[in-house]
């Protein structure tokens, strides 16, 4: 498959969370979209930090969470008719360098990136290249919103790409971006020209499929939202705050000198 479009996902789940609507709605007008996430590959147990043993916990005490995690992502990519490609790089909750690891405690995850993990992002962006070699989709990137520290990560392997992809997007990250001010500080902490942003607006189907594919994330949904229902409520409040037009939006945002490029986004 040649993608057209080509969503960048940190982890399993994120993409999703944060634009499964668009990812519906392109793959429904006959456009080949690829969700690529970049986070997915599975530790060797039981060499896991005790914060990744708590984040297990959490997850409903699976056994091999990132298996599972993987075929939650399978089922969401047939709802939404998209292809998913996976890479291998850890969960920043598996990573080591050797002596020790690098994120220890919930708050070292919404912190700045080990200095370990700079080299990182260079391979990450190689990876980019590699997969979408001899290819020009339009890219989506995350934000950032809410600081994690796999989104950076992504955010600034994508910066870097900017004279390779023309064309890049960058998504608002869900479900961080509900916390008051997390948008702000995550478009003001990036070192780059304006900002400017657009509304791509959808209606109930759309929506439906969002959230159907939100669900299917089962480890994820309850340590995210409580509960199915209430994750149901939330996307459905916070897409129809977005939009003034149609029923629900998705926002996205690209450099301003990048205005001209990203054709098939609606002015905000």
């Amino acid at each position: 498959m040649v993608p057209d479009v080509v969503y960048l996902s940190p982890h399993l789940d994120d993409a999703v969370l944060s634009c499964g609507a668009s990812i519906h709605r392109q793959a429904q007008a006959g456009r080949g979209v690829l969700v690529l996430t970049i986070f997915s590959g599975s530790p060797s147990p039981p060499d896991i930090s005790p914060l990744a043993a708590q984040l297990h916990v959490r997850w409903g005490g699976l056994a091999n969470p990132m298996a599972v995690r993987r075929r939650e992502d399978d089922e969401a990519s047939r709802l939404l008719h998209a292809h998913c490609w996976r890479l291998e790089y850890l969960d920043a909750i598996y990573r080591h360098d050797g002596h020790s690891f690098l994120y220890e405690r919930d708050d070292d995850l919404f912190g700045s990136l080990h200095p370990s993990d700079l080299e990182l992002a260079t391979r990450v962006a190689d990876s980019i290249l590699e997969i979408c070699s001899g290819q020009q989709p339009q890219l989506f990137a995350p934000l950032g919103v809410g600081n994690h520290v796999d989104h950076q990560l992504v955010r600034e392997a994508v910066l870097t790409l900017r004279g390779t992809f023309r064309k890049v997007v960058f998504y608002e990250d869900y479900p961080y971006v509900e916390v008051p001010g997390a948008l702000t500080q995550a478009l003001e902490g990036i070192c780059v020209d304006a900002w400017e942003s657009q509304i791509r607006g959808f209606g109930e189907e759309c929506l439906t499929a969002k959230i159907d594919a939100i669900a299917t994330y089962a480890s994820q949904v309850h340590v995210l939202f409580e509960s199915a229902e209430m994750m149901a409520t939330r996307v459905r409040d916070y897409t129809a705050a977005l939009s003034s037009e149609q029923d629900y939006g998705e926002r996205y945002w690209f450099l301003a000198a990048d205005k001209m490029l990203n054709a098939g986004l609606r002015p905000a």
